[in-house]
């Protein structure tokens, strides 16, 4: 099965090694299937509510990792053979993913989780539930919304999540938005703005014409929208970050 640029792009923003990954919303485990390759983590998580989905699934990964057959953490399971693999673990999970059952892990360990290809709003939703219980669980969450990015990015300042990295993404005529963040946030860490920041910072002759699209699709957008009280602000927004990202390329030519 082909694997789409976004979840590449997303494999290769995850650079350190986890204790646990959470792919949530994982359909056919096609990214977390990445990760186990390249044992990014101890143990991987693939996580839908979509039962059918889940059950062949889990044929595929005993198919392809049966090293890991049992999908748990041998330490922790002892009728299990702890000689038999040293590769990452693997377990399927069917439920919601504002359930994540966190609190079966390890207060130290480092995790990450990922909930791409949602709406804006239920995104929002599923990270302000893992949050709430969960308060004191350092986390870091890549995240990709399939709308309402700038709504995404208010709630998760205002959630207190601090920005690690993000780039604009474009796949078959669409534009996506990816952020990685985290709970902790460094003495000179960088906050989450309503437009972006990181992701204009790197452009250059090649994606800066796709920048200067999907700035002017967004405020196009916006524009086309009935008239709602925040409506007007976020078009300035949008059209301030256009005027920038002009002014501090104004060597190239935005075709």
């Amino acid at each position: 099965m082909k694997i789409s640029q976004r979840l590449q792009q997303i494999n290769s923003m995850i650079t350190g090694h986890y204790d646990h990954i959470w792919d949530c919303c994982c359909d056919h485990g096609l990214l977390g299937m990445l990760l186990l390759k390249r044992n990014a983590a101890r143990q991987v998580h693939f996580v839908d509510c979509v039962s059918s989905l889940m059950q062949a699934l889990e044929v595929r990964l005993q198919r392809f990792f049966p090293a890991d057959i049992s999908g748990l953490n041998p330490h922790l399971n002892p009728g299990i053979d702890p000689n038999l693999s040293c590769h990452t673990q693997w377990q399927v999970h069917c439920l919601d993913v504002a359930a994540l059952p966190l609190e079966q892990t390890s207060d130290k360990d480092k995790q990450l989780i990922i909930i791409a290809g949602v709406g804006g709003e239920l995104l929002v939703d599923l990270v302000r539930a893992i949050l709430a219980q969960h308060p004191l669980r350092p986390l870091e969450f890549i995240l990709c919304p399939v709308h309402h990015n700038y709504y995404v990015r208010q709630s998760l300042s205002a959630l207190g999540l601090g920005l690690k990295s993000e780039l604009l993404l474009e796949e078959n005529q669409r534009f996506y938005e990816i952020l990685h963040v985290s709970t902790i946030v460094a003495p000179n860490g960088l906050p989450i703005t309503a437009t972006g920041s990181l992701m204009w910072q790197t452009l250059d002759e090649v994606s800066l014409p796709r920048a200067h699209r999907y700035l002017s699709q967004v405020i196009g957008h916006y524009q086309r929208m009935s008239v709602h009280k925040q409506t007007p602000e976020i078009i300035h927004a949008y059209q301030q970050q256009l005027a920038q990202l002009l002014s501090e390329h104004s060597e190239f030519e935005c075709a």
